[in-house]
């Protein structure tokens, strides 16, 4: 492994199993673009009221060289749902095409 991986919890216990899932995601990324050298992964269950359903909250930070690459928006749009598995999922696709256009101008600018 080329980039180390940090998974933090908040406001929830730590999963094993979305643990797991997280470092498949980062796995793939690392697959698509080589020059990884970091990533960070928050994922986030917000305080809620009793009839609330939960609602995760994923950040991905990725560290490239000369550039991070954050997926992280105002909140309400951030990867927010019911399934933390599914907000990790959405948070990486979206790191994925983030990283994606970087090295769509690496390779512009190298041309």
């Amino acid at each position: 492994m080329k980039r180390a991986l940090r998974i933090t919890y908040r406001g929830m216990e730590t999963s094993e199993t979305l643990s797991e899932h997280i470092r498949g995601q980062a796995d793939k990324l690392e697959q698509f673009f080589e020059g990884i050298t970091g990533c960070e992964v928050v994922v986030e269950e917000p305080h809620r009221h009793h009839a609330q359903v939960h609602q995760f909250h994923v950040r991905v930070a990725l560290h490239v060289p000369g550039r991070d690459i954050i997926a992280d928006r105002d909140p309400a749009q951030l990867a927010t749902h019911a399934d933390a598995y599914q907000a990790v999922t959405d948070a990486f696709e979206a790191a994925r095409r983030q990283l994606q256009h970087h090295a769509e101008k690496l390779h512009a600018h190298h041309r």
